[in-house]
């Protein structure tokens, strides 16, 4: 018999709440009780709920910079990465039980976060915008991408866009909207 993950399950629910209804959305006892253990145990796991997020974010930019990685592996054309990048941001959200973008979720919440929290939000993001920015000049470089000034500042743009994206395909429980929004970004950086 297998002893039980129960740090890996913590991980998990708080970040589907988190997902969900945010990070001031729940505490440690609706955590314990979903689970089926004591509070006191979650904070044997946790110290602070800043420390279950900051390491919920920090899961969760590795589990992308590995999905990254086996991506960049497997496909050598820019476009290719960049649709692909969008069909795994779409996947790990409004595909996923209409679910936020764990960072967008709590950047929403930015003021009441605790600091590490916020570091490791902005290092999600950073990432994601470093890949994308990476991608992005080596489209440009084979002439499959055309788009003005620097890539960092153009992957900006299409982080900021998937993620407005997102928002408003759940808004309107529609993600069609989150579709198109897409198309749009990949057509305007092919023209």
């Amino acid at each position: 018999m297998s002893e039980r993950d129960t740090r890996g399950e913590l991980l998990d629910l708080a970040e589907k709440l988190v997902r969900t209804r945010g990070y001031n959305g729940f505490s440690y006892r609706d955590l314990a009780g979903q689970i089926g253990i004591k509070t006191a145990s979650v904070h044997y796991h946790f110290p602070t709920k800043g420390d279950l997020g900051e390491a919920m974010v920090e899961n969760e930019r590795e589990l992308f910079a590995r999905n990254l990685a086996r991506l960049d592996a497997e496909e050598k054309d820019p476009q290719r990465r960049l649709e692909r990048f969008i069909q795994l941001f779409q996947a790990s959200t409004i595909g996923c039980d209409n679910r936020m973008c764990l960072g967008a979720m709590l950047a929403v919440e930015q003021e009441t976060l605790p600091e590490p929290v916020r570091r490791a939000v902005l290092r999600l993001f950073e990432h994601n915008e470093a890949w994308l920015a990476k991608v992005l000049e080596e489209g440009r470089e084979q002439q499959t991408f055309r788009f003005k000034g620097p890539a960092d500042g153009a992957a900006r743009f299409v982080f900021s866009a998937l993620e407005g994206a997102l928002l408003m395909a759940r808004a309107f429980r529609d993600v069609g909207r989150f579709e198109a929004a897409t198309r749009w970004i990949i057509e305007s950086l092919s023209d």
